[in-house]
């Protein structure tokens, strides 16, 4: 009878043993599952953002030409070049 105990009890901590595998290995799947998303979630930001400095490389560019910069000067700071003559709309 005491063998047939230690039998009894050797089966049930074996049970006992897969059952708390069983929910540390389920517990870990759902971490796993909100990581895997917070990755994505970032990922897309990263490249979102890889967009918008692209973007805005394009832009640093277009504003620094030579052209861009003499368009500003004619047209904010009213600007002409040496020998240009100037014509003023006086019915507006």
């Amino acid at each position: 009878m005491n063998k047939r105990k230690k039998s009894r009890f050797g089966i049930l901590l074996f049970l006992g043993a897969i059952a708390y595998l069983t929910y540390l290995f389920i517990s870990q799947q759902g971490v796993l599952y909100a990581k895997q998303a917070q990755l994505e979630s970032i990922n897309s930001k990263i490249q979102a953002e890889e967009e918008n400095k692209e973007k805005l490389i394009r832009q640093s560019e277009e504003i620094n030409s030579d052209e861009s910069i003499e368009k500003i000067a004619r047209e904010k700071l009213g600007m002409v070049k040496h020998g240009e003559r100037v014509f003023v709309d006086v019915n507006n």
